[in-house]
């Protein structure tokens, strides 16, 4: 940050001190400072912008200034003006990415300057091309250190942006013989316990002597395995269990 005047690194420093997401109007950085005077304040915010530490956004009528962290900083001071305006709208995408007519059409920039700035951009690794479930015949840009949102890729069942049905039953199993294992079953006659497994269950009547599972415990069983290595949420979980509950396999009990 040797570039900066000291007051202006001053500056910098203290609304780093806040969360990254934070919105400061002029009148908070004319505290932070101890300012009057509106042009002194400016001069040292001009400094910020002109070097990327400070992004400028609008709420309503107001500007609101916005610290950047300097490795960030550093990276998009190292771009051109064409490069650094695509890298904006596919940060704003955040994890929805942004198609490349989107970033055309925003921009106003010739397809050969768009396309040229997009593989500058990817070669740094700076951004990278993610295939949607939902677009994926589109190109689609996120920034490079960013997971794709759900609505993007369809989730944990979807393996390149296709159905994984493999992947699909197999957790189906693992469900179904979780349930089973933890479920009690006992003699109608002397309620005595038995194994699940008997050899000729037929010749005697059972019922269910336990309430199962819950979804939780289904949840830390499956990741917690090692199964897979994307990790299930309570959702997922719940949509393997309704296809054990449409095929009769497993009972809900409220």
């Amino acid at each position: 940050m040797s570039e900066l005047t000291e007051k202006a690194r001053r500056l910098y420093t203290q609304m780093r001190e806040y969360p990254s997401s934070k919105l400061f109007s002029q009148e908070d950085l004319q505290q932070l400072l101890d300012i009057t005077k509106v042009t002194e304040l400016m001069t040292y915010l001009q400094e910020l912008i002109t070097f990327k530490y400070v992004k400028v956004s609008k709420m309503g009528d107001e500007l609101r200034f916005q610290a950047v962290a300097e490795d960030e900083a550093k990276k998009v001071s190292s771009m051109t003006s064409d490069e650094a305006m695509i890298y904006s709208y596919i940060e704003a995408s955040q994890r929805e990415g942004i198609w490349t007519k989107t970033i055309k059409a925003k921009t106003n920039l010739h397809q050969h300057i768009v396309q040229k700035c997009l593989k500058n951009l990817e070669t740094n690794r700076y951004i990278k091309s993610i295939k949607s479930v939902k677009h994926p015949t589109r190109k689609i840009y996120m920034l490079y250190n960013l997971q794709p949102s759900v609505d993007v890729t369809g989730g944990p069942w979807f393996t390149d942006s296709e159905l994984d049905t493999e992947f699909i039953d197999t957790l189906v199993e693992v469900v179904w013989r979780f349930v089973a294992s933890k479920t009690i079953y006992v003699r109608d006659s002397d309620s005595g316990e038995v194994d699940f497994h008997e050899s000729n269950p037929l010749q005697t009547s059972y019922h269910n002597h336990h309430r199962g599972v819950d979804l939780d415990q289904i949840v830390d069983f499956i990741n917690g395995s090692n199964i897979t290595s994307v990790e299930l949420g309570i959702n997922d979980i719940r949509s393997l269990c309704d296809v054990l509950l449409y095929d009769d396999r497993i009972e809900e009990y409220c």
